[in-house]
């Protein structure tokens, strides 16, 4: 195996011609740390390249008046959103590691606690550049918001795993940092926050984030975040008293919670599920996926099984998604406690993804929640534009039963 690492556009465009030409497979990757589950049934024993993006890492365009910035897909999260911070902005969205390429967080469509009231990634993109099954550069979308040529390329790419092309440079919307962010914090000892999120939600205060998060010692620890004026604050923590009580503090946005290792919320817009792990003490190989359920599917989940069996939990009651995690690497132990969430989804609509876990580990153990609606069409969709098949990516290499 092979890592092949450029800076040069044209130079990754005649390898990928190259790899075209003589039909071998490559797996696509910024830093290469997420190739989990690559065990994927007809082409899991195919010796891949590696192309490696993380050198292809330049800013196109910035301009802080229309609030659009286009970069190449090796551009850090970070280095991304230090760029912007300089001028008082940022990419509102919430990758899941603070190293990840941008070109990844697209490709992985990488989302958490923002999106339920600034969006995610789907809302921020408007333009998007990659290379085709033809070795062709394409470009879709634009580089304003008001351009939706190409719009649906756009879209496509979003969450392709790079399955379907190579993701060279992307388009984003932005936005000014929230104003004097804040957040109400507090502990509780069983799922009583959960009846009083579904109020809130209710209710329709304006809030810019929810997470949930059991401690080590099997509790909860709940952040509602939310930003403004002092007199707009006031009004949302007053709103939020009238259905909490006393029971939440109030922390600055950056703030931690006293006494813990995780404080929900913190570094949310550039990666932290690595500040999760090792709260919880958890290694890249023990069991660990990632659950999208409707907001009321959420709402009525049975937590509190999961919690009296030590699975630890990173929830966003209201959009809506869990990160299940369990202490064990043991691959027999990994499809147990995968069949026990399994059991526990009931939604049509519901979907799983292997974020951590075995080497072995792959997308079929994950059968029906695996795959999207629609994966035949997904399937074909893939054989129309990598008709050579060197777009390597588990997820369209598996064999479902719709």
């Amino acid at each position: 195996m092979k890592i092949f690492k450029s800076g040069s556009l044209e130079e990754i465009q005649s390898w990928v011609s190259t790899r075209i030409e003589t039909k071998q497979s490559f797996r696509i990757c910024g830093k290469g740390t997420r190739f989990v589950t690559a065990n994927s049934g007809k082409a899991a024993a195919r010796p891949r390249d590696i192309l490696s993006l993380q050198e292809l890492k330049a800013k196109r365009f910035f301009d802080p008046e229309d609030m659009v910035v286009g970069i190449e897909a090796g551009m850090s999260i970070c280095e991304l959103q230090e760029m912007l911070a300089e001028r008082n902005m940022l990419l509102p969205v919430n990758p899941w590691f603070p190293d990840s390429c941008m070109g990844s967080v697209v490709a992985c469509n990488d989302f958490g606690p923002n999106r339920m009231n600034m969006g995610g990634l789907r809302d921020c993109i408007i333009g998007i550049e990659y290379i085709n099954g033809k070795g062709e550069i394409v470009q879709a979308g634009g580089k304003v918001v008001k351009n939706v040529s190409g719009y649906d390329l756009t879209r496509m790419m979003l969450g392709s795993q790079g399955g379907l092309g190579v993701i060279t440079a992307v388009n984003f919307k932005v936005m000014p940092r929230p104003v004097e962010a804040h957040g109400m914090f507090g502990i509780f000892k069983a799922e009583t926050w959960l009846p009083q999120i579904e109020e809130l939600h209710k209710r329709r205060i304006p809030l810019d984030w929810i997470q949930a998060a059991s401690t080590q010692d099997s509790n909860w620890m709940l952040g509602l975040g939310y930003s403004g004026n002092l007199l707009n604050r006031n009004r949302i923590e007053n709103e939020i008293k009238n259905v909490f009580g006393k029971t939440l503090a109030v922390l600055a946005d950056g703030d931690l919670f006293s006494g813990q290792k995780f404080t929900p919320g913190e570094n949310r817009f550039e990666g932290f599920l690595l500040l999760l792990r090792d709260a919880w003490e958890m290694d890249e190989s023990d069991f660990h996926v990632f659950a999208t359920l409707p907001t009321e599917e959420i709402l009525r989940f049975p937590f509190e099984l999961f919690r009296k069996e030590n699975f630890k939990m990173l929830i966003h009651p209201i959009g809506g998604d869990i990160h299940f995690m369990h202490k064990t690497s043991d691959r027999k132990k990994q499809l147990q406690q995968l069949g026990k969430i399994k059991s526990a989804l009931v939604h049509p609509d519901s979907k799983l993804r292997w974020v951590g876990g075995n080497p072995e580990s792959s997308f079929q153990e994950l059968g029906k929640f695996g795959v999207a609606s629609g994966y035949a069409l997904t399937q074909k969709l893939k054989r129309h534009l990598d008709p050579a098949e060197v777009f390597s990516a588990a997820y369209y290499d598996s064999e479902f039963d719709e």
